[in-house]
This record gives C-alpha cells, sequence and structure tokens, in this order.
C-alpha cells in the first residue's frame, strides 16, 4: 500500500454508472463503536447486533425520509448508516467513509450551548505563607481573567482539547444520553457579577433530559474535585499579579455547580441577603 497516496474505504465501484442519485436520510443517532466491534458488524451485517436491537426507535420511516442510526469506528472513523426497520440486524445498511469526521463537523456546526458556573478559589503563590492565608479576592483577580484561561488551555492534554472533560466520560450503557449528546465540555473563567468565576460551556446536539442533566453536573463536580480540577489546581498559573493556583471546587457547603441562570438567581439572592433583603 502506497501511503503517500489516499485511500478511501467503499463497497465497490459501479461499472458504467448511468448516474448516482442520492437520497436524503436522516440520522436520529451516532454510535461510537471500538474497531474491534465495528468490523464484528461490518463483516456480519444480518447477524442480530446489540447496538441495533438497543436503538430501534431511532430507526423508522416516516413516509418520506429514513431515519437511521449511524454506527460509526471511533478510532479508524468508518461507519455504517442503518435503518433496520424494527429488526436486530442491519436490514437496510450503507457503508459511509469518514462518518466520524463527517458528525463530528455537524456536531460542531448544530450544537447549542450550555453553561454552568461554580465559585473559583484562587491562591496567590506567596513564599513562606500557609495557603489558607493566600486566598486572593476573585473581584480583584477579575482583570486577570484572560492569563487565567490563557493557563487553562496550556494544562489540557492533547486529547481533551477537542471534547474537553468529555474525553474523559464512560457511558453507562450503549444508550447513555450524555456521551450521545454532550459533544464538549470545557472549562474556563468568566467575570461574573464583579467576580471571576468558573464556567463550563457544553456543546450539545438536542435537548437534555433533568435526568441527564444532573447526572452530568455530578460527572463534572467529580471532576473538578479530583480529575481535572485536581490536575489544574497543582499548577501554578502566571498573571500580572504572579503566580497563582486556580481551584473550581473547594469543599465549603457554599460551593455548587448550577446552569447559569439558576447561578446568577443564586447570586442575586446572596446579595440580596448581605443588604439585609433590601431591593
Amino acid at each position: 500500500m502506497n501511503e503517500e497516496k489516499l485511500a478511501i474505504n467503499l463497497p465497490c465501484l459501479e461499472r458504467k454508472a448511468e448516474s448516482f442519485t442520492t437520497h436524503e436520510y436522516i440520522v436520529e443517532k451516532a454510535l461510537p463503536v471500538s474497531n474491534y466491534r465495528f468490523r464484528q458488524i461490518t463483516e456480519s451485517p444480518m447477524k442480530d447486533h446489540k447496538e441495533i436491537r438497543d436503538n430501534l426507535d431511532c430507526m423508522y420511516y416516516d413516509g418520506l425520509q429514513h431515519h437511521c442510526l449511524l454506527i460509526y469506528d471511533k478510532e479508524n472513523g468508518d461507519g455504517l448508516i442503518v435503518e433496520s426497520e424494527g429488526y436486530d440486524y442491519a436490514r437496510y445498511a450503507q457503508y459511509i467513509p469518514q462518518a466520524k469526521l463527517i458528525w463530528e463537523q455537524f456536531a460542531k456546526n448544530h450544537a447549542h450551548e450550555i453553561r454552568l458556573c461554580c465559585p473559583l478559589e484562587i491562591y496567590l503563590n506567596i513564599s513562606n505563607y500557609p495557603r489558607d492565608f493566600c486566598i486572593a479576592d476573585n473581584a480583584e483577580m477579575a482583570k486577570y481573567a484572560d492569563d487565567i484561561n490563557i493557563g487553562i488551555r496550556e494544562n489540557d492534554l492533547p486529547e481533551e482539547r477537542e471534547r474537553g472533560l468529555m474525553h474523559w466520560y464512560h457511558p453507562e450503557s450503549i444508550v447513555d444520553e450524555l456521551d450521545n449528546k454532550v459533544f464538549s465540555a470545557h472549562c474556563s473563567v468568566e467575570v461574573i457579577g464583579g467576580e471571576l468565576t468558573g464556567v463550563i460551556t457544553l456543546k450539545v446536539i438536542g435537548d437534555l433530559s433533568a435526568d441527564a442533566m444532573a447526572r452530568f453536573i455530578k460527572y463534572c463536580s467529580g471532576q473538578l474535585s479530583d480529575g481535572w480540577g485536581e490536575s489544574l489546581e497543582q499548577k501554578y498559573l502566571k498573571t500580572d499579579a504572579g503566580e497563582i493556583n486556580v481551584s473550581f471546587w473547594n469543599s465549603g457547603d457554599d460551593w455548587q455547580l448550577l446552569p447559569e441562570k439558576d447561578y446568577l438567581d443564586s447570586f442575586t439572592r446572596s446579595e440580596e441577603i448581605g443588604m439585609g433583603g433590601q431591593s
């Protein structure tokens, strides 16, 4: 094989085709599988497969269009579009070269944003001072938001660049709503209510159920306290104020990760309580 030439996987080339007629098929769900599993499905499409059986509701004909399941190889990128017509095997199917790339490009262009917010703890790096005496004022640190975001991006691993926290997400099942709908989740800081605040920006395809949102907040809270967040808070980020550590999580009773509107509402209530309840 000549590795300097482009290679495209196709079922076959049509011999002396008189025309090429295409039809529009609607992808109701994209399902990534391992290369090993993808080869099993494509080598035996007439066998029953769990991926098809678990997603029968995604595949149907509405009288005008076929609504399909897209199964793609998450390692090598090719895919299979399936409309099983209620059966557990690939009754109607077509091989799609570079399906992963097509799907991810669609997701980037059509996903909508959901933002989650949380309070931050920022520590100044002061020699010979106990950490608890080095906590910075978040309002004072607001002017360094750009510096901190640069540091956050530099801290990300290469494999986190595209999907952020979702790179580390392990689906609970093959029909996991979060895995199927949340394309990416990236962390940053922004000035909200005059204070530097932690923000997680989700790119979501479709709507998340209340249960899925609750599970995602639980997952992110774990990442901020133990995984991605623990890694970040151990790094010294450079700002004009000197080196700092940024923590998206703390053990205080007032820490919470909320959808942006709920966070803004809680922020407003806290301000009103601080003013003695005056409006």
